[in-house]
Parts: C-alpha cells; sequence; structure tokens
C-alpha cells in the first residue's frame, strides 16, 4: 500500500478500507518504519467523517511508531480538515469564475 492512495481524492477511501481491513495482517509481515510510512497518507484524509473514523481506528489499534510521530499526523490531518471547512466556500466561490 502507497501512501499516495490515501492522499489522492479518488482513491483514499477505498484506499483507507484496504488498510483498516489488512492493518492486523501488514502490521505482523511488515516493518514497523514501513507501516509508519504509510500512516502518514493520513493526512490527506481531510474529511470530518474521515478524521473521525481515523481517530477511532488508531484509539482502537494504538500502534507504536516511536515518540510522536502517530500524534503529529493526526495534528496534520486535523489542520487540513480545518483549513478545508474554512476555505472551501471561498475557494469554490473563486473557481466558479473560471468555469
Amino acid at each position: 500500500m502507497n501512501r499516495t492512495l490515501l492522499m489522492a481524492v479518488h482513491s483514499r477511501e477505498r484506499a483507507w478500507a484496504f488498510v483498516k481491513n489488512q492493518w492486523d495482517t501488514m502490521d505482523r509481515l511488515y516493518p514497523k518504519h514501513g507501516l509508519r510510512r504509510m500512516a502518514e497518507g493520513v493526512i490527506g484524509l481531510a474529511t470530518p467523517e474521515l478524521e473521525r473514523d481515523v481517530h477511532a481506528f488508531f484509539e482502537a489499534r494504538r500502534p507504536e511508531f516511536g515518540g510522536k510521530t502517530l500524534e503529529q499526523y493526526l495534528e496534520q490531518l486535523r489542520i487540513a480538515v480545518q483549513l478545508r471547512e474554512r476555505e472551501s466556500t471561498a475557494l469554490a466561490t473563486y473557481l466558479a469564475r473560471f468555469g
């Protein structure tokens, strides 16, 4: 699983579903640094619904990536969701001028 798939608009939800369904297998088979890099992709799941799901998933799993890695990913996700919520109307208005 490539973290880029978690960040891409057209694949992020399917990729996240795959990650959740296959986490235990990947945790058993992959080195921890690989899972850590893959988990970085959650910052692309920038909708309130997906953010809640990400938090619930990692709350249940509690992976150990070392240091504050997971907390930093979750903070970056929070910032992305807030930016999207704050700026989506202004961006849509601006882009409508060209449509």
